[in-house]
Formats: structure tokens, C-alpha cells, sequence
């Protein structure tokens, strides 16, 4: 079951969209919480919104207070109507909303049943109902539901996309196809804040992406290209314009995906900081044995080389929880820099030492669910330091996916944040 969690201003909007299909025959409604029903035992768009409206306190600061959220059991899930009222409920009150007005449509427009379920964000005393780390906490609350409901997990479906996701093969023709096919997996599936870690998840489909500067009229324009690669990800195909491929591939959809990416890794960065910490800590000896070893706690990693073989950067993927962190966003200790410096000479193992790296005793439950204050509050990205690195040991040579232009993309974004909120400021 998947859920779909939005936040907006327009109430009229969110139940608006909701009665419409009421009044088609496409939905129906499953269950009112907290709000009037009419003599007739019924509930209509008419009576709902200014129900919902003045339950909004006249001083409430948040600006966003309606909740509107779909729940998406699987084609192949049967489940009745009174499963999916308590299925509502108890998300809802897993969520934090138990105490709150809500009504659930039950929508049957597509073969696929789903319910919607419009709220508000406030409680009576305006105060904002907790939303840090919402949409973490709801798969949590799904995966416990499907459980117990005996549904078809999502992360089973979303494990199977992945595996059934072909690489793109020149000679099997129709090349967009398939170039779209793969990048529609891995934008909904994989976490990535940059350039270079989309392309460590691509390297697995013989697929890279390139970042391009275009004129036209005088104006300058950012894009995407995107080219077919061999086993060793050399170019084999011309490149792809995204604009050719289809929506949501483009400059603009890449880089909302990175900006939304930054949050969604923060739980998920000390697990896998973790897990590289203990494979380090059995020493292997070469690069190969570093794959291995690597994969036996659920981890691929991408390695990137210059033309005379020093590694420049290194990114590690976990395929089962959709995410891609370059070595030098789990902290400095992790950076190209130091696994070059390792691989040359695998005698000395700095990842031993406790004083850099902390005890070997210490136990991170990875099935577990890390709570904020457990993560390493670190926060910056080392992309710039390790750029800085390889330029002054001097042995930096720019190809065409290089750290430099990750570097680059990532002040580029910081610089349009900061100009956004000085905008709001204002």
C-alpha cells in the first residue's frame, strides 16, 4: 500500500475534487470524523467545507492546514469496504490525527481501488499537528497495516520494478523506449542530490546523464542529455535530449528530485555510514574485494577513476532502500580521497582507528528505525572538499562526469535556495 501525502491552503480545492467524483459515480464516501451529517445521513460538498472551515482557528499561523492524502492498496488486494474504514482510522491516529476531522472517499474511477482522506493540519487551538519526518513515519504505519491486514507489501513491488528493469540494449531498437522505461524506475524509486549519484544508479541500466548549456534567442537554457553506455560506461549510442524522452526527466524534474532527495537521506545516511564503517573494518585488499564485501551488507558501489587510475570519487548504493550517497556525503572519513589513499596502500587502515572512526562496539540495529537524535548531525556536503583535495595533490583530471561538475550543480542549487528565501524575507 502505497500513501500519497500532500499539504495545501485550498481546502475547497481538496474536497471540491473529492465531491466531484461523489457526484459522478466515481466515489463514495467511506467515513466522517468529527464533522455534521444532515437528516438524510449524508454529507455534501455544501455542508462539509464550512464545517471544515470553522473548525480553522481565525489566528492560525500555518498557512498550509489542510491534509489531503490518497491510500493505495495493490490491484491484487482484496479488501473490503469495512477493512479500508479501519484502515483509515488507524492510519490516521498512527499519523497524529486521530483527534482531528477528516473524511474518507473511497475512489473508483481506475481499475484500481483507493481512498482519499481530507483533514486539517491545526488542532482547535491552532496549534500544527507534528509533521516532522511525515512521510517516513506513514511507510512505517503502511508496512505495519499491510502486516496486519495481510496486503501485498509496496516494497516487494518496488523490489520487482527494480529487478525487472532491463538495461538499455542499442541492438534490441527502439532506444527511447527503453531509456524512458528505465529512468520512470529510478526517479521513483532511488534518493539522489546529485548529478554524479544518478548516475552511479544509471551506470546499472548502461545509462549516463549529462548536464548541457543551451542558447536560444539570446537566452541561456539549462538541460539534460542522456546517452547509452557499454559495461564500462563508455558512450555507445548518441546522446538523448531529455525533452525527446517525455515529462518529469528534464533539468527542472531532475533537480526538484535532488532538493526533495536532501531530506528524505538524512535517516537513512548513519545506516549506511554504518554499514561501510564495519566492511572497512575487515580490511579487504582490493577493489574487487571491496565489491564483495560491500554487497554482502546490501551495498553497491560505484567508483569513478582518472585517466592514470586514481580513484576521484565513489558513490555506494542501496537498490532495496532507493538511495545514492557519494563517500563524501557520509562525512569526510569516507570521501574518494581516503579509499584512494586505502586501495594504494592497504597496510595501513584508517578506518581501524577509534579516535577517527569510534569504537567497533558500537551496534546500529539497521532493520530498526533511527530516531533524529541518533543520526550524525553533520550536515554539510563535503563534495567541495574533496574537489579542493584532488585539485591540490594535483593529480585531478577532469572526464566527462566528474566530481567538479557535482561540486558545481550543488552550489548552483544552494544559491537559488538562498536567493528563494531572501525573496520570502522580502
Amino acid at each position: 500500500m502505497i500513501a500519497k501525502i500532500s499539504a495545501t491552503e485550498n481546502l475547497g480545492g481538496a474536497l471540491g475534487y473529492n465531491f466531484k467524483k461523489v457526484e459522478k459515480g466515481e466515489a463514495s464516501i467511506l467515513l466522517a470524523q468529527g464533522l455534521y451529517q444532515n437528516k438524510e445521513g449524508t454529507y455534501t460538498m455544501a455542508e462539509v467545507f464550512p464545517d471544515m472551515q470553522a473548525l480553522i482557528p481565525e489566528k492560525c499561523r500555518t498557512k498550509k492546514m489542510v491534509f489531503h492524502c490518497s491510500l493505495n492498496p495493490h490491484p491484487d488486494d482484496k479488501i473490503s469496504d469495512e477493512q479500508l474504514v479501519q484502515v483509515a482510522r488507524e492510519y490516521m491516529e498512527a499519523l497524529g490525527y486521530g483527534n482531528q476531522p477528516y473524511i474518507v472517499f473511497k475512489h473508483s474511477d481506475i481499475a484500481r481501488e483507493h481512498i482519499h482522506i481530507v483533514s486539517l493540519r491545526v488542532d482547535s487551538r491552532g496549534q500544527k499537528i507534528n509533521d516532522k519526518f511525515e512521510k517516513r513515519r506513514s511507510k512505517q504505519i503502511t508496512d505495519a497495516l499491510e502486516r496486519k491486514f495481510g496486503l501485498i507489501p509496496s516494497s516487494k513491488l518496488t523490489e520487482k520494478a527494480v529487478a525487472e528493469t532491463p538495461k538499455v540494449d542499442i541492438g534490441k531498437g527502439n532506444i527511447k523506449e527503453q531509456v524512458a522505461s528505465a529512468l520512470r524506475m529510478v526517479l521513483k524509486h532511488y534518493k539522489f542530490c546529485s548529478l554524479g549519484e544518478l548516475n552511479a544508479i544509471l551506470s546499472q541500466y548502461h545509462l549516463a546523464v549529462e548536464d548541457v548549456k543551451t542558447e536560444f534567442r539570446g537566452k541561456k537554457y539549462d538541460g539534460l542529455v542522456y546517452v547509452p553506455t557499454d559495461d564500462k560506461g563508455g558512450k555507445v549510442s548518441t546522446p538523448i535530449n531529455a525533452s525527446d524522452i517525455g515529462r518529469g526527466v528534464g533539468y527542472t524534474a531532475v533537480q526538484n528530485k535532488m532538493q526533495k532527495s536532501k531530506q528524505a537521506i538524512k535517516p537513512l545516511r548513519s545506516i549506511i555510514r554504518y554499514r561501510v564503517l564495519q566492511t572497512m573494518r575487515t580490511s579487504p585488499k582490493t577493489e574487487e574485494e571491496l565489491r564483495q564485501r560491500l554487497e554482502e551488507q546490501g551495498l553497491r558501489v560505484f567508483i569513478r577513476k582518472n585517466e592514470s587510475g586514481r580513484i576521484y570519487g565513489i558513490t555506494f548504493i542501496d537498490d532495496e532502500q532507493g538511495v545514492a550517497l557519494n563517500g563524501s556525503r557520509l562525512g569526510k572519513g569516507y570521501t574518494a580521497n581516503v579509499f584512494n589513499a586505502y586501495l594504494s596502500n592497504p597496510t595501513h587502515n584508517p578506518f581501524l582507528d577509534e579516535t577517527l572512526y569510534g569504537s567497533p562496539s558500537v551496534h546500529l540495529d539497521q532493520s530498526a528505525t533511527v530516531h533524529p537524535s541518533q543520526l550524525n548531525t553533520e550536515e554539510s556536503d563535503n563534495l567541495v572538499d574533496e574537489l579542493i583535495e584532488d585539485i591540490a595533490d594535483g593529480s585531478f583530471l577532469p572526464t566527462g562526469n566528474d566530481d567538479w561538475k557535482e561540486a558545481a550543480w550543488q552550489r548552483k542549487l544552494r544559491k537559488q535556495s538562498k536567493v528563494k528565501l531572501r525573496q520570502r524575507k522580502h
